[in-house]
């Protein structure tokens, strides 16, 4: 989930740097906020191995996202309360 404040800079720079680092995108939805700004959510899919810590930062090193959460989440992501099992690695940017 990331927000921004320019939804066409926003959700392009995100989607590319998906691409880019070789992610593949299963989902990806925008909602406006009621201050305006943009929430972009994605789903991408990542090898078991990465670090959520690391995809942040890769993720948020533009101006124009103004904050960023990514959370680790299972295969059946489109089920509710289905996480894997132990604790969820988790990043959010100040």
């Amino acid at each position: 989930m990331a927000t921004t404040s320019d939804p066409f800079d926003g959700i392009v720079r995100l989607v590319l740097d998906a691409a880019r680092f070789g992610f593949g995108l299963d989902q990806v939805a925008m909602t406006t906020r009621s201050d305006g700004n943009r929430t972009i959510r994605m789903v991408l899919e990542v090898q078991p191995s990465a670090d959520c810590a690391d995809l942040t930062e890769r993720l948020s090193r533009h101006p124009v996202i103004t904050d960023l959460h990514i959370a680790e989440v299972s295969e059946d992501f489109d089920r509710p309360g289905v996480v894997p099992p132990g604790p969820a690695k988790e990043r959010m940017l100040p």
